[in-house]
């Protein structure tokens, strides 16, 4: 009896032994990185046994998270592989026989699903990262919080939005924005009095005790040019419609404030319009929307602790957005103060009652746009890209990119004097003001190398990191869009496979072999050089010139010639557009950007521009 009372003691105090997976290659995060990821380490003839740890129970990143309005840029020729599979895959549910680039949530979940059935991989759900365990350079396992499952493998890929896996594997890392003397860039760190999605008149920044009013930030703005740990805005990009029967009406949050907007509200009182609703145009009648405008639904300073917050911090910074978000809504569609347009035209849309059924209609995912980034060997820089403008980078071309830089404001403060972060406006103190956006074009497609998958050569030798890759804030702003993520995840997957089955560290893998496979598997790595300019055309009032950068307004207008473009600008008053620029390549290509300060003009290579001469 006694024997068996501590055999039963024994049975029920002792902890389980933990429960182990074995895979080949292990893919950590589902976002569409990590669906090619997956996918393409499978792509063998002899068997790979592929995992894939999903930290929700969706699958598929932001695309699958409300991003349906896909940022292509003008350069669909350049999205090749796996990612040209997951467009044409679904065209062909839209009963399309070409790719198709505006999707709703739903079916790009489903069409994901389909391609990591197809290739065999198992998927885990619900199963964020507990630990990981690193032994002489290598990743020898991770482990599941949810399931508490030892997971080993011989290749590592971290896909996720935050860098979870190459965190926690002891590899260098950073976030927020470097100087602009640390990789030579002229578009890094505090972009200073830049405009982009702009406060285009004063508002006055203090309530009526002199107080600083909510939805400003009460810390320094900086100085212009140099480095800080502020990251761009996040937002969730929502799936709305105006189906009066596929609508739940939008909702406030439950700290909803009426004052916290006051500053929303000044801003109606000057400029009563709001751009970019209901956003970008997807099937059956929904919408993607984005940010646009000074206020919006880009949650300006939200983002600053995100990258390096553990989970539960996270939540919190993800509820705040949710709740920010709701408010913006929430606001224009009740409050008293808003034009009448615009509350009429908020109050015809409201969430689309067929997506993200399991979470409200919400979206799970937040736009993490940008969290920490991964320091390699070699960081992707805008020097990079620059140096190697017209140049083939041969064996280390892993796929092309071409959008632009493009990054969102990191920072709102109040102007209360002259400084190099607040313009010279004839406006009185204090203002409001947005920093950090950065719309440039790098002006040609570009090669994408191997070398911002890997980690330092020193750190670890068997992971690969699709997503928070090596690159610096500048060099991270172009690479970021989702089909240059799936690009760079099939070639992630496809060089672990190759490691894998040549038990060879990935730094060391041989470049040829893995081109000619990429190749093989359908990615694009090279293309033929870009077309010239278009001569220019002496016009009766204007003169033209063939490589001019401007600061333009926000709004263009679609042309399809510098002469329709610059015919366009004839039309108005000279103090509403001094010079036009036409845009004839790079994104958006074919539209006309009117100007009215001819100071601005620099040299480039994406547009022509006509300069009024009277």
């Amino acid at each position: 009896a006694i024997v068996a009372a501590v055999l039963l003691w024994l049975l029920c105090a002792a902890p389980a032994a933990a429960k182990t997976a074995k895979f080949d290659i292990l893919v950590y995060g589902s976002t569409p990185a990590g669906v090619t990821a997956a996918v393409a380490a499978s792509n063998s003839s002899q068997p790979i046994r592929v995992g894939l740890l999903s930290v929700t129970n969706r699958v598929g990143g932001m695309c699958s998270g409300g991003l349906g309005f896909t940022d292509t840029g003008s350069h669909y020729d350049i999205i090749g592989g796996l990612a040209h599979e997951f467009f044409l895959r679904v065209g062909q549910h839209y009963q399309q026989s070409s790719p198709q680039y505006h999707l709703e949530p739903h079916v790009a979940e489903g069409v994901f699903l389909q391609m990591l059935s197809a290739a065999n991989v198992t998927l885990i759900r619900s199963e964020p990262l507990a630990a990981v365990h690193v032994q002489d350079g290598r990743i020898v396992s991770v482990t599941g919080s949810s399931s508490g499952t030892v997971y080993v493998a011989e290749v590592f890929i971290d896909a996720s939005y935050e860098g979870e896996l190459l965190m926690a594997a002891g590899v260098s890392h950073t976030h927020g924005r470097e100087s602009t003397s640390a990789y030579n860039e002229s578009l890094a760190g505090n972009r200073g009095t830049a405009h982009g999605h702009e406060f285009a008149q004063r508002i006055n920044t203090l309530d009526s005790l002199g107080r600083l009013l909510p939805l400003l930030q009460n810390t320094s703005a900086g100085a212009v040019g140099e480095g800080d740990k502020k990251v761009q805005a996040y937002n969730f990009r929502l799936c709305i419609t105006d189906n009066k029967t596929n609508m739940v009406n939008f909702t406030a949050p439950s700290n909803y404030n009426p004052a916290d907007w006051e500053l929303f509200r000044r801003l109606l009182q000057v400029s009563p319009s709001i751009c970019g609703f209901p956003g970008g145009a997807l099937p059956n009648s929904k919408y993607d929307l984005n940010n646009c405008g000074p206020i919006s639904t880009d949650f300006i300073t939200g983002s600053w602790s995100y990258p390096t917050a553990n989970r539960s911090e996270r939540a919190r910074i993800v509820q705040a957005h949710k709740d920010y978000q709701q408010g913006w809504l929430w606001f224009l569609a009740t409050d008293p103060a808003v034009p009448a347009a615009v509350q009429s035209l908020v109050n015809r849309f409201g969430l689309a009652k067929d997506e993200f059924t399991d979470t409200g209609y919400w979206p799970e995912q937040l736009y993490v746009r940008e969290a920490v980034r991964m320091v390699g060997d070699t960081v992707f820089t805008q020097t990079t890209l620059e140096q190697n403008r017209g140049r083939d980078i041969g064996q280390q071309s892993i796929g092309m990119g071409g959008y632009n830089y493009d990054s969102h404001n990191a920072q709102r403060y109040s102007c209360d004097g002259a400084s190099s972060v607040c313009p010279q406006q004839a406006w009185a103190d204090p203002y409001a003001w947005n920093e950090g956006d950065v719309e440039t074009s790098p002006g040609y497609l570009y090669q994408i190398p191997f070398s911002v998958l890997l980690p330092k050569e020193s750190e670890v030798a068997n992971l690969l990191v699709p997503v928070c890759v090596s690159a610096s804030h500048v060099g991270f702003a172009t690479l970021r869009m989702e089909p240059q993520f799936m690009i760079m995840g099939h070639s992630a997957g496809t060089a672990a496979r190759l490691a894998f089955q040549t038990a060879t560290a990935v730094h060391s893998l041989p470049l040829d072999k893995l081109q000619l496979t990429l190749l093989s598997e359908g990615q694009v790595l090279r293309t033929a050089p870009p077309p010239p300019p278009p001569p220019p055309i002496p016009g009766k009032n204007c003169t033209f010139y063939p490589a001019i950068k401007y600061q333009h307004s926000q709004e263009s207008r679609p042309a399809t010639s510098m002469e329709e473009c610059c015919e366009l600008c004839r039309a108005e008053e000279s103090k509403v557009c001094a010079f036009a620029v036409f845009r004839f390549r790079g994104s958006p290509a074919n539209t006309c950007w009117f100007g009215t300060d001819k100071t601005d003009l620099q040299a480039d290579d994406d547009v022509v521009t006509c300069v009024r001469n009277t």
